[in-house]
C-alpha cells in the first residue's frame, strides 16, 4: 500500500514540497542556535572591573557632603585633615634706651650715622635743656631685620644706661582675620555689583548703591589697617633719649676735676637762684625792714627818756 502510495504522481509531488519544507526549517533551526545570546555569567566576566584604587563615580544628583565624601580628594571620616600652610608670622617690635653721654654733640652725630648705616631714619627728635643737663628724646624707624643689630650698635660703649626694653608684639591673628574679612567683603562687593546690573527700578538701583557704599567703606578701612600693620611689622620703632650733665645735678659727672668744676659752677649757679628767689620775697622783706626800723626807734626813744 505504501509503494502504491509513493508511485501516485500527485502523491510524489507532495512529498518533494514536504522534503523543501523540511530543509528550510532545518536551516532556520541552525541558524537560530548560531545566534544565541550569552549567557548572563559570560557578559559579568566580559564587563571591566573596578580595581581597588578606582574612585567610584559620584552621582550627580548626590548631595553635596555625599559628593565630597566620594570625591577622591575627600578626607574619609576619622582620618586627619592635610595640615594647611601656616600663615606668615607679624611682629611689630620696639625698643626703649635711655642712657648718658659725656659729650653732647658727638653722641648726636654717632646716633645718626648708626641710623643711617641700619637704613632707617629719624622719625621725629626732641631737643631741649636747662642749666645743669642737656637731653634729646628721638623716634627712630628702622627695617626689622636691621632692629637686633641697631639697638646694640646704640648701646655699645655706654658708660651709663639708665634704661633698656624690647617689646615684641605678635599680630598675626589679627592680620589673618582681617584679611579673611576683607576678602569676604570683596565678594559681596562682587555679587551686589552683579544684582545691580539686574536692577530695573530706580528704589531698586538706589538700595544697592546704598550697601556697595557701605561695603566699600570697609573694604577701604581694612587695607587701611592691613597697611599701617604691614608697615610697622616691615619697620621697627626705637625710642631713644640721650643726655649730657653739665652741673652737679648728679653725682656721675665723670671724673675728679670734672666734677670738681662742675661743683664751683653749681655752687655759684645755687647763689644766683637764691638770689632771685629772694627777690620774689620782696614785700615781706619790705614789711619785715619797716617793722625792725619801726621797733628801734621806739626803743631808743624809750632808753633816752629813761636816761632824762
Amino acid at each position: 500500500m505504501i509503494m502504491e502510495f509513493l508511485k501516485c504522481p500527485h502523491h510524489t509531488g507532495n512529498s518533494i514540497t514536504m522534503k523543501y519544507i523540511t530543509l528550510i526549517s532545518a536551516i532556520w533551526l541552525l541558524t537560530a542556535c548560531s545566534h544565541k545570546p550569552q549567557s548572563e555569567a559570560t557578559v559579568d566576566s566580559a564587563s571591566p572591573a573596578v580595581t581597588a584604587n578606582e574612585a567610584a563615580p559620584v552621582a550627580l544628583d548626590a548631595p553635596a557632603d555625599e559628593k565630597a565624601f566620594l570625591s577622591a580628594d575627600a578626607v574619609p571620616p576619622g582620618q586627619p585633615s592635610p595640615e594647611k600652610p601656616s600663615p606668615e608670622q607679624k611682629i611689630i617690635k620696639t625698643a626703649r634706651i635711655i642712657y648718658s653721654v659725656e659729650d653732647f654733640a658727638a653722641a648726636k652725630k654717632r646716633v645718626a650715622g648708626i641710623v643711617s648705616q641700619s637704613g632707617g631714619y629719624i622719625l621725629a627728635e626732641s631737643q631741649h635743656g636747662d642749666g645743669t643737663e642737656k637731653r634729646n628724646q628721638l623716634d627712630i624707624k628702622v627695617p626689622a631685620a636691621a632692629f637686633d643689630s641697631c639697638v646694640d650698635r646704640l648701646t655699645s660703649g655706654v658708660t651709663r644706661l639708665d634704661e633698656k626694653s624690647i617689646n615684641a608684639q605678635d599680630v598675626t591673628a589679627e592680620y589673618v582675620d582681617l584679611n579673611a574679612r576683607m576678602t569676604t567683603r570683596v565678594a559681596t562687593e562682587q555679587r551686589y555689583l552683579e544684582i545691580l546690573k539686574q536692577a530695573r527700578t530706580v528704589k531698586d538701583v538706589l538700595e544697592v548703591e546704598a550697601q556697595l557704599k557701605s561695603i566699600r567703606e570697609e573694604i577701604e578701612a581694612a587695607k587701611g589697617r592691613l597697611l599701617y600693620m604691614d608697615r610697622l611689622v616691615s619697620y621697627s620703632t626705637i625710642h631713644l633719649e640721650y643726655y649730657q650733665v653739665l652741673a652737679l645735678s648728679m653725682p656721675e659727672a665723670p671724673g675728679f676735676f670734672s666734677r670738681a668744676w662742675l661743683a664751683l659752677r653749681n655752687g655759684w649757679n645755687n647763689v644766683l637762684g637764691l638770689m632771685i628767689d629772694l627777690m620774689g620775697w620782696w614785700p615781706l622783706m619790705a614789711v619785715g625792714v619797716f617793722l625792725f626800723i619801726f621797733i628801734r626807734r621806739r626803743w631808743r626813744k624809750k632808753q633816752s627818756l629813761t636816761t632824762a
